[in-house]
């Protein structure tokens, strides 16, 4: 049996394990308590006012107390990350305070801006505000009108919300093609922009058109219409055969219907294509009277056939006209 000597001296050694285990559970449960508080704190702010361009009021609170905050502000989307700093502020002794910072010259006319508070301790918060709700004038959009036509001689146009001080180049072309890649008929300077008329002449190779596409460009800017063209209207150009050696030329003659002087591509090509994309032989221009006589060689890729399609086209212009031949010798007209 132990003593009471010895009772007494094992309950004083279990008494000293005990003891220091206790302590270390309090530290453990006091520690896991502050480092409770520490994750609980998040910092946040509200937006009081807002001074367009000027400044931005805010409201912060649970912020941790006596920090140093840098603030800075950036374009909405970034949360004021890498953003213009604007000011530092000391969180205090509570971590709640008001606060008015200044907008950067940078942001100035910005619609939203972003705002964020930052302490070297690793806390932040962020908020945005809407800065300047001011709608951006809209980009007047140039336009044209006809003013008059003096039939294939001139049209005169007045312009519509031009910008000011650009110079337009001014085309004109088929209907339909609004007037893109068309022949230039000259410049229009803007001057002090908006509303003004200016004449140009209508080109020889859009004289006889019943509507013609006119356009004014200065990139980015552009505008374009159409006008009529009331003159009589022109008769569809033709040509007769007036002669065929086999496998070697044909002779047309076109009759006084051709547009004068006026320069024509003629080409050949199988039956049935309207010697559209075909085999280019020659050219001619149609001179005064619109009537020419002229000889072409048969291309090799169509020798052997019994029939070929014959086709002259204006170079630049809208006329044309096309026939065939019999690819047999033979004179169908007098020189």
């Amino acid at each position: 049996m132990n003593t009471i000597v010895e009772r007494l001296q094992s309950r004083g050694a279990r008494l000293k394990v005990v003891v220091p285990l206790a302590l270390l559970a309090i530290f453990l449960v006091l520690l896991g308590s502050a480092a409770a508080q520490d994750d609980a704190i998040v910092p946040t702010f509200t937006i009081e006012n807002v001074i367009v361009d000027g400044s931005v009021s805010i409201l912060a609170q649970n912020f941790p107390a006596n920090q140093d905050f840098v603030v800075t502000m950036g374009p909405i989307g970034t949360l004021g990350i890498n953003g213009t700093p604007v000011a530092i502020t000391n969180s205090g002794l509570l971590g709640a305070f008001a606060a008015t910072y200044p907008i950067p010259a940078n942001l100035v006319g910005a619609r939203q801006i972003a705002v964020r508070l930052q302490s070297p301790q690793g806390y932040f918060s962020y908020n945005w505000f809407w800065n300047n709700l001011t709608e951006p004038a809209p980009i007047p959009i140039p336009t044209i009108s006809i003013e008059s036509v003096v039939p294939d001689e001139t049209v005169t146009i007045r312009t519509h919300n031009f910008p000011a001080g650009m110079t337009f180049l001014v085309t004109m072309g088929h209907m339909g093609t609004l007037g893109i890649n068309g022949t230039p008929v000259g410049t229009l300077y803007s001057g002090a922009g908006g509303s003004m008329t200016a004449t140009f002449p209508i080109p020889v190779l859009l004289k006889g058109l019943e509507r013609i596409a006119i356009r004014t460009q200065s990139n980015p800017f552009f505008s374009y219409n159409w006008f009529d063209n009331p003159v009589a209207p022109l008769p569809t150009p033709t040509f007769a055969i007036c002669g065929v050696l086999r496998d070697d030329v044909v002779v047309i003659r076109t009759h006084p219907s051709f547009p004068p002087n006026r320069d024509f591509a003629v080409m050949m090509n199988f039956m049935g294509t309207l010697g559209i994309d075909g085999y280019v032989v020659g050219g001619f221009n149609s001179g005064p009277t619109g009537v020419v006589t002229a000889t072409y060689t048969i291309p090799s890729g169509l020798r052997g056939l019994d029939q070929i399609q014959i086709r002259a086209e204006e170079v630049g212009g809208p006329f044309f006209s096309f026939n065939y031949f019999d690819n047999q010798t033979a004179v169908y007209c007098a020189p």
